[in-house]
């Protein structure tokens, strides 16, 4: 049990530095694992389930005494953050619908389970942000379809039947199936944070090959194109984390509640985004938000650690 809680943590404390690890061995490998093109999606539900199993449902009914704290949660994030990539997309990568498209993507996606697990250990309100993304799912296939429908004169399209098909069967299927669990098997969920982390870890490093591996040929063609993408996902990520907290604190929102939008605000499940790029436009499409996973997950883990230990250092003072 002890290698097991080891492990456990190193995959969790380490894994931005193990996904940017995984992307770059596999593209430099030979071999790599080959999968069937729903694959990555299976994988991306066995950690949305377990997700669902181990979220705490009774915290949830506290966020009826902060409807005007959910607002402008999900205001910035369908403002800032949306218009924020829609920006960057089309002055960086106007000549390359592709790459647009996944940049696009990247910041048109539902939050990710790591804007609620940062925002725990920052210290923020973890409620606020589950149930934030909860209204992303029904925002996200109305908001992407749009955001796209000039990029290239409609060289690249998706729908918005193709995002609640996936939504569905990704996304709404196996978190209400972790639910649904939950109730059912109570004492489960004293056993499912830690099945939760490795399952998560492992899923999305499998993910990150697979991805990878199927697009590196596409990749090695706008190879040149990199250093920019790394530029404009820092900026995807950064720019609106700064903007919310920012809004947040001058409209007089709680310092737990501000904490907790910026990381819904910034952190995207660029996981999801990826494997929606892959499915719906090309290999190239999912460069970007692999990219923005790399980022967002090591930026929003520098961020939590610099609050947790504001609030150590404040605690002995």
């Amino acid at each position: 049990m002890e290698i097991v809680g080891t492990l456990i943590n190193i995959l969790s404390n380490k894994l931005s530095l193990l996904i940017l690890l995984v992307a770059v061995v596999t593209y430099f490998s030979p071999i790599y694992l080959k999968t069937p093109t729903w694959f990555p999606s299976i994988l991306l539900g066995l950690v949305i389930f377990f997700t669902g199993i181990s979220m705490n449902i009774s915290s949830i009914k506290e966020i009826q005494t902060k409807k005007r704290e959910l607002v402008f949660a999900v205001l910035f994030k369908w403002t800032i953050t949306v218009l924020i990539s829609i920006g960057l997309a089309y002055l960086f990568f106007s000549s390359n619908p592709e790459i647009m498209a996944g940049i696009i993507l990247s910041g048109t996606v539902p939050s990710g389970t790591a804007a609620t697990l940062y925002s725990f250990l920052a210290g923020g309100n973890t409620s606020l942000v589950i149930i934030a993304s909860l209204l992303d799912i029904f925002f996200s296939p109305i908001v992407t379809p749009l955001a796209m429908l000039s990029i290239a004169e409609n060289k690249v399209s998706i729908s918005f039947f193709d995002l609640l098909q996936s939504f569905t069967f990704v996304v709404i299927i196996p978190l209400s199936a972790g639910i649904i669990t939950q109730r059912l098997f109570p004492d489960f969920i004293k056993y499912s944070r830690n099945a939760t982390k490795l399952g998560s870890s492992i899923s999305l490093l499998l993910i990150i090959h697979t991805l990878v591996g199927s697009g590196k040929g596409a990749i090695s063609l706008e190879l040149s194109l990199i250093p920019l993408i790394v530029i404009a996902c820092f900026i995807q990520v950064v720019f609106p984390m700064i903007t919310g907290y920012f809004f947040a604190k001058k409209f007089s929102i709680t310092e737990e509640d501000a904490r907790a939008i910026l990381f819904q605000v910034g952190l995207c499940n660029t996981a999801l985004a990826a494997i929606l790029a892959f499915e719906f436009i090309g290999e190239l499409a999912s460069i970007a938000p692999i990219i923005n996973m790399i980022i967002n997950l090591s930026v929003g883990a520098f961020i939590a650690n610099s609050f947790s230990k504001k609030e150590i250092t404040t605690s002995q003072n």
